[in-house]
Parts: structure tokens; C-alpha cells; sequence
């Protein structure tokens, strides 16, 4: 929405000079110039650095495996260790790697009795010269980098253990004992420099003897691990300059923060029922926050409000913000934290309404639920932002195909309706929070067919269509929350806005499709910062447009345009009109189309504009696409501006990726503008092209 001001009727047009884009720019075109006209009178409210934010799940391989540094899965010892790779109950993350036994596995049980962590610790019962142990395998190291890590042992008698790393062709031992070990759990830390490069190394502890030995803990990391994030993974993070960092997810439904909390190695390792994983809880709260540190981001933490309660979500409050003369503000002093952290960000629940969710609920029984936790969590600290998990009639409709409890209801569902869960809420709870979640997550591939009440496939549609559905699924969250504002008043006498605290084109890949869909839905919110003034961009299985292996991490597309944006265009958004208007594509209104086509009139790009801070120039993003060169021709209302630098993300095809360890194929490449005068500009096939305009007077 823009605010429009008085401005003289004098129009000034500028003719920019002419780019070269690429080899088809230099053509001739094929299609008459996209008319794009920007007044930067019409302003709408500023664009908050919140919008660039970042979604990651509360645990799967956002962390371990990947952001988290350490190597060794199942560190703490969850599951038996056996010969057979299936594990009870079942772990989606076993990729980390398991623990296989050395000798004989009967002689391997778990003890309950002398336990370090958890509820058992691996005892291996030794018999003089047999060796016996455990080992795991597939372990990554490269060259000449370093290594650090720590074996927590106890044993009785005296037997001789060994703690070694594998590669092919020669090892190192990392430990083995002169003397005898205690009885009780030990620490003995090991470090060491691998010689070669390999994806086959093997972490192994044995011993013989006599008697027994207890396994507590086992961990390996990259030594130069900050703060036990990867190095790499961090350094792609920072380029995306984000502005929050939201935790949470469908696990922080079945999440006790408590174990989280204190000595790594001694906090337990729990099953995970949201994602039917083991979780180590070696990254908790003070991990997280220490990780926004280093991001220079926003912290926003979503409490328990599945199987949580009211009582835990305030002690988690009071870990975090209280003072050091609490009782959690004394705990959390203890752990080497004495000031308050003073997050302001809390968010309660996550997608209550939802049958996949721990702990799902009715909007009636949630809506106490929120205003229960609201009173408690404000009684610790009334200075918090609280964010409530809203979902509208386009979230409802869109996420009612995983429950029969919707069979015999018709879509669209009408605001106000029975099954309006935001609209429930708001008017039962608006006086307990500050922000209102949505979350979105269309698919290109498929349209809502209001006949036969069911998604379609539309996968012979243009891409252009198919990205058009990531901004139109945002919009039509706006149109609804634009009704509710008529509809309950304490929304305005709050400055209740929305919160799009998860969205993502499900099917888009990492690819540009994703980058295309992405960049969109940023214009999308950039055009409505009256309502929406912060937003967290979700990953489907890694973490913001990243992707990794054990060794490497690339900047997907989708990654590169959090980054081009957040740290390159305005923070004024202006009003951007043109000749082309959008087409409806295929969907339903109400469902997964709003009443008005997302998207600037400059079919089939997608342009939004704003003014940089100072207001002495001015940014235009462009989205296209499409497979051909498209000539644009911009105009300027009462303003004057000159070209003076261009940055460009673009693919081949739409499919375009960056693998980890290789040479990107795609990434931001600033170009300068040519000499040559008159003419129109061009965009490349399949890109997002940022230009920058200098005011001239």
C-alpha cells in the first residue's frame, strides 16, 4: 500500500543508455519495450532489515550434519550399537553416521546402572587379547587441516585402550593409556592434522584386557569450528545479511529447552516426534543466541505450545532475558552467560492448527492456550514482542488436504467462516500479541481446481505462471489480513501486523526457479510493508538457499537473492506501474489465488523499486522469467536519475544450481552500464537484475 503525496504535473522522462546483457541483449528484439513508469512520490512505509529473516527448524540437518561442526552421529549413544543398520525407533537422520561393534557384539550391552548421559552408557566387556570395541565409519577429512576432539571413558580392572582415526593407507592414534583409568567418567581430549584428503575415515575405540570399559561420550570436530559452527557454512550465512533468525518448527512442539541447557556432553539425547529423529541437544539455547551473535541477526524463538506449558515457556523467558538474581537468570550465569541476552522476539507455538503438529488443537482451545502463555511470558518480561501461529482461510484451505476432518466442507473458506483460524484468534486473543504468523508454502506445479475440489497438476504451465504462485499465495494472505482489519478494529489500535514467518515454493528446488519464485515474493512484500514488517524465508531440507557436504558449502540461488537484496536494495518502496498487467493464472481465488494478481503491471517481469536510505537514489529489482532477452524502458515521474551500476543473478536454465566444493554456476556479478546512449535495457533470460540509479538535480 502507498502513501500518496501532492506532486507538480510536470513529468520528466529519461531515455537510459543502453546494456549489453548478453549475446541475445545485442540482438534485435522481438518484443516491443515493457513500458515501466516509477513516481517516488508514491512511497510506501520502510522496508525493515526484519523482512530479510531466515527460518530453521529446530533440529534435522539444519545443525548437525551441517551448521553444527561435529562429526560423529549419535554421539551419546541413543541407539544400540549393532551390526544391522536398521535402528528402533526409526531415525531419519542416521546420514550422521552410527556405531558398528569391533569383535564380538554380544559383549557389547548397555548399562543402566553406570550411566553418563542419558538413560544407559555403552559397556564393552573385555576377554584378555580379543579385541573388542566400536568404530564409525564414512568420517571426511581433508588435507592438512586440523582436528579436535574428546573420548569420556571410565573402566575397571586394567585393560588397554585405544582411541584411533582410520584413512586409507595410515592412521593415527589418538589415545591410549599408560596407566589405569578411573573407575568414574573421564574426559581425554585429542587433537590431530590428517595427512590427506579422504571420505572414508574410520573413528575407532578398542581395547582387551581385563575387566570393562565405559563409553560416556565421544566427539570430533573441525578445529576451526567457531563456537562449534562451521567456518564455511557461517561465512555463506553472513553474506545474506539477515535481519532475524527465527527457531522453532513443528519440533519445538515436543521440545523441553531444559535439555539443552548446561554441560554439552551431559545433556541428553531424546527422540524427536515431530520429525522421528534422534536429537543430540548439543545446540541449544545458548548456541542458537550465540550463533545470532556471530550473524549479527535478530533472534525470535517460538516456545512449546504443543505438549509444552505456560509455567516452562516463562522459565525459558526468564533463562534468556532475566537478570542474573532469578532463579533461570542464575542458571544461565552459571553456564558462563551472567547478562541478560534480552531477546525480544518470542513466538507461541508453531502451526497449532495442524494435524501433523504435536499437541494440534482446536482455534478455541488455542486461543487460551496463546492467552494463558501471553500472561505468563509477559509477567517475566513485559518488553517482549509475542507473536501468535495464525493461519488465514489461504493457509487453512492450502493445508486441509492432509486432514479428513475438512472431506465434507467446501473450498474456498470465507473469512469469518468456520474454519478462519486467524480470524478466531484475533478476535479472541488480539489483546495478547503483536504480530500474527502465516505461513506459505505453494507449489508451482499445482492449482487449486474449485470444480473438482482438489490440486491439479499444471506442470505444462509457463514458468512464469508457476513462479507467480509464490507472490500470489503471499498476497492473498495480505487481501485477508487487509479484511481483518476492517472486520476487528484492535488489529489498528494494536499496529498488529503480520509475521510470514515461514515461506518457500515447496517444489522449486534450489535452482533459479526457486531464485525467480523467491525474489518475487520478496516484491510481493515489499509492496505491502504497511502489513508486513517481517518475514523469514524457509529452506525445504537445507538451510537458506544453502547447500552442503561435509567439507563444503555453496550459496544456492535462492541464498544469492536474500543476499543481493538485503544488502543492496532501497528501503523505500515507490510506486511502479507499467503497460503489461499480470494474468491470472490457474488456482482459486480464496485458495491459493487472492482477488488481484500479485506482481507489478510489466508482464512477464516482475519489477519493485525503492528509494535508498538518505533518499539520494534509487534501486529497481527485476524478475524475469523467462527464456528470452526482454527489453524494458523505464520512466521516472518528477525525478531524474542516472544508471550507474547494475548486479546480476542469472542461469542457463531454471534448474541452475551451485554444488558444494565446485565453481558456482550461478552468483551476483556486478556489471558496470555502457557509454553508448539511447536505446532500451535488457534483461538475461532466467535472472534478477538489481540497478542502481544515482539522483541527479
Amino acid at each position: 500500500m502507498y502513501k500518496i503525496y501532492r506532486t507538480s504535473k510536470v513529468v520528466l522522462i529519461c531515455c537510459l543508455c543502453i546494456i549489453s546483457a548478453t549475446k541475445l541483449s545485442a540482438q534485435k528484439p522481438v518484443h516491443k519495450p515493457i513500458i515501466v513508469t516509477i513516481d517516488p512520490s508514491k512511497q510506501g512505509d520502510k522496508i525493515e532489515r526484519l523482512i530479510y529473516g531466515q527460518f530453521i527448524e529446530l533440529l534435522f540437518n539444519y545443525f548437525e550434519g551441517g551448521l553444527w561442526a561435529e562429526m560423529l552421529g549419535d554421539r551419546k549413544f541413543f541407539y544400540p550399537i549393532s551390526k544391522t543398520s536398521s535402528q528402533s525407533p526409526v531415525n531419519t537422520r542416521n546420514y550422521l553416521g552410527t556405531w558398528k561393534p569391533i569383535g564380538d557384539e554380544r559383549k557389547i550391552i548397555f548399562d543402566s546402572q553406570k550411566v553418563f548421559v542419558g538413560d544407559h552408557s555403552p559397556k564393552i566387556i573385555l576377554s584378555n587379547n580379543e579385541l573388542r570395541g566400536i568404530s564409525q565409519t564414512g568420517l571426511s577429512l581433508q588435507k592438512d587441516s586440523s582436528y579436535t576432539g574428546r573420548i569420556i571413558l571410565a573402566a575397571d580392572q586394567d585393560p588397554m585402550i585405544t582411541v584411533s582415526i582410520h584413512w586409507p593407507g595410515g592412521e593415527k592414534i589418538l589415545f591410549e593409556n599408560k596407566q589405569n583409568l578411573s573407575k568414574n567418567f573421564s574426559t581425554i581430549p585429542f587433537q590431530f592434522t590428517s595427512p590427506q584428503s579422504t571420505s572414508d575415515a574410520v573413528f575407532t575405540v578398542t581395547a582387551k584386557g581385563n575387566g570393562s570399559i565405559w563409553i560416556g561420550a565421544a566427539s570430533l570436530m573441525p578445529a576451526n569450528n567457531i563456537n562449534g559452527f562451521r567456518q564455511d557454512i557461517l561465512a555463506q550465512y553472513k553474506l545474506m545479511n539477515l535481519g532475524n533468525f527465527r527457531w522453532g518448527g513443528n519440533a519445538s512442539s515436543g521440545y523441553d529447552w531444559r535439555n539443552g541447557i548446561g554441560d554439552r556432553d551431559q545433556r541428553p539425547p531424546v527422540y524427536d516426534y515431530a520429525w522421528n529423529a534422534m536429537e543430540s541437544n548439543d545446540v541449544g539455547t545458548d548456541e542458537y543466541l550465540q550463533l545470532c551473535s556471530l550473524l549479527n541477526t535478530e533472534p525470535h524463538i517460538g516456545v512449546n505450545a504443543g505438549f509444552g506449558d505456560a509455567t516452562s515457556a516463562a522459565a525459558w523467558l526468564e533463562y534468556v532475558n532475566g537478570n542474573a538474581a532469578t532463579p533461570m537468570g542464575k542458571w544461565r550465569a552459571a553456564n558462563g552467560h551472567p547478562g541478560p541476552y534480552k531477546v525480544k522476539w518470542w513466538g507461541i507455538g508453531n502451526e497449532m492448527y495442524g494435524k501433523w503438529q504435536l499437541g494440534t488443537m482446536s482455534a478455541y482451545h488455542y486461543a487460551i492456550k496463546h492467552n494463558l502463555f501471553a500472561a505468563a511470558m509477559k509477567k517475566v518480561d513485559s518488553s517482549i514482542i509475542l507473536v501468535a501461529s495464525g493461519a488465514t482461510p489461504f493457509e487453512m484451505g492450502c493445508t486441509s488436504i492432509y486432514s479428513s476432518d475438512y472431506k465434507h466442507d467446501t473450498l474456498p473458506f470465507a473469512i469469518g467462516g468456520k474454519y478462519d483460524w486467524s480470524g478466531y484468534l484475533i478476535a479472541n486473543s488480539g489483546h495478547h500479541f503483536n504480530y500474527l504468523a502465516e505461513h506459505a508454502y505453494p507449489l508451482g506445479d499445482s492449482a487449486f481446481d474449485e470444480k473438482l475440489q482438489r490440486f491439479i497438476s499444471v506442470k505444462d504451465d509457463a514458468l512464469a505462471d508457476k513462479v507467480r504462485r509464490m507472490p500470489n499465495r503471499l498476497k492473498g494472505s495480505m487481501e485477508a489480513f487487509r479484511q481483518y482489519q476492517k472486520k476487528y478494529p484492535v488489529l489498528k489500535e494494536k499496529n498488529i501486523t503480520l509475521a510470514l514467518d515461514e515461506w518457500r515454493m515447496k517444489d522449486a528446488g534450489y535452482g533459479m526457479k526457486d531464485a525467480l519464485a523467491t525474489a518475487e515474493g520478496y516484491h510481493e512484500i515489499f509492496r505491502h510493508t504497511d502489513i508486513v514488517k517481517m518475514s523469514t524465508y524457509t529452506s525445504t531440507d537445507a538451510p537458506g538457499g544453502l547447500l552442503y557436504n561435509d567439507t563444503s558449502a555453496a550459496l544456492q540461488p535462492g541464498g544469492l537473492v536474500i543476499s543481493l537484496l538485503s544488502n543492496f536494495f532501497g528501503t523505500i518502496p515507490v510506486a511502479v506501474t507499467g503497460s503489461n498487467p499480470q494474468p491470472a493464472v490457474k488456482g482459486t481465488i480464496g485458495v491459493d489465488r487472492p482477488v488481484v494478481s500479485s506482481g507489478s503491471a510489466t508482464y512477464p517481469l516482475d519489477i519493485a523499486a525503492a528509494l535508498k536510505t538518505g533518499k539520494n537514489g534509487l534501486t529497481v529489482s527485476v524478475v524475469n522469467p523467462t527464456a528470452e532477452s526482454q527489453p524494458i524502458e523505464f520512466k521516472f515521474t518528477n525525478a531524474f536519475f542516472q544508471l550507474v551500476n547494475r548486479r546480476v543473478i542469472a542461469g542457463k536454465t531454471p534448474n541452475d544450481f551451485n554444488q558444494p566444493g565446485k565453481e558456482p554456476v550461478v552468483s551476483i556479478r556486478t556489471l558496470a552500464p555502457s557509454k553508448r546512449t539511447g536505446g532500451n535495457l535488457f534483461v538475461q533470460p532466467f535472472s534478477i537484475t538489481l540497478f542502481e540509479f544515482d539522483a541527479k538535480q
